[in-house]
C-alpha cells in the first residue's frame, strides 16, 4: 500500500473504451497518481496476454486496472463464429492475472460494458450482443472472485446512468457523457484501492 504522500503509479489496460475514459481518470487523479495507458488497443484476451509483457517490461505499478471482452465475443457474419470462445476466455483471464500480478501490487478488473444488439451503426463484418456481454462477464466474475481480484462494475455504472444516454449510435462506444461516467467510476475505484480511507472524488 502506498504511503499518504506518495504518488501512486497506475496502468490502464483495455480496448478503445479504456482509451476513451483515460483522460478523465488522469484529470481526477492528477494530484494523487501518474496514470499510464496501454500504448495500443488491447483488443481481445489473446492479445492482452501476448502484448502485456511488452507494455509492462521493466515497469512496476501500484495498480493495474484492466479489461478485455468486447473483442472476445465478436460474432462474425456468415459463419457466426465467435472470436474467443467462452472457455478460452476464462482460461486466458487466469493467465492474465498471473502475468499482471508480477507488475503491480493491486489488480482491478473492469466488467465489460453493455452494447446495443447488432451494433446498429456498424459496417464491420461482425456483431456484438448483450447476451454475450452477460455470459462473458459472468465467467470473468468467477475467475476474479477465485483469485481475489478487485472488480470494478463498469457495466453496472452504465446501466445505472442510462444505456441510452451513455452509448453512442454505433452501439458499442460511449458518448461524452458515457465516458465521463466511466472515468469517474474508474478513478474512484483506483482511489479506493490506493487510499482506502479517503473520501470519493467529486463527480
Amino acid at each position: 500500500m502506498t504511503k499518504k504522500n506518495e504518488r501512486s503509479k497506475v496502468f490502464l489496460i483495455g480496448d478503445s473504451i479504456a482509451g476513451g475514459y483515460a483522460e478523465r481518470v488522469r484529470e481526477l487523479l492528477v494530484d494523487l497518481a501518474t496514470v499510464e495507458v496501454r500504448p495500443e488497443n488491447g483488443e481481445d484476451s489473446r492479445n492482452v496476454l501476448s502484448r502485456a509483457p511488452h507494455w509492462l517490461e521493466g515497469k512496476r505499478f501500484h495498480v493495474i486496472h484492466f479489461n478485455c471482452g468486447l473483442h472476445d465475443f465478436k460474432r462474425y457474419h456468415g459463419s457466426g463464429s465467435i472470436q474467443v470462445p467462452l472457455s478460452e476466455y476464462g482460461a486466458n483471464l487466469g493467465q492474465i492475472i498471473a502475468l499482471l500480478g508480477q507488475y503491480a501490487e493491486i489488480l482491478i478488473w473492469a466488467r465489460t460494458t453493455p452494447v446495443i444488439d447488432g451494433q446498429p451503426a456498424s459496417k464491420k463484418g461482425f456483431d456484438r450482443f448483450n447476451r454475450d456481454v452477460e455470459e462473458y462477464n459472468r465467467v470473468a466474475d468467477r475467475v476474479m472472485a477465485a483469485r481475489s481480484v478487485l472488480i470494478n462494475d463498469l457495466h453496472g455504472a452504465i446501466v445505472q446512468a442510462g444505456v441510452e444516454k451513455c452509448l453512442s449510435n454505433d452501439g458499442v462506444h460511449m458518448t461524452e457523457f458515457g465516458y465521463q461516467v466511466l472515468g469517474n467510476q474508474v478513478a474512484n475505484a483506483i482511489l479506493s484501492a490506493i487510499r482506502p480511507a479517503a473520501p470519493g472524488l467529486e463527480e
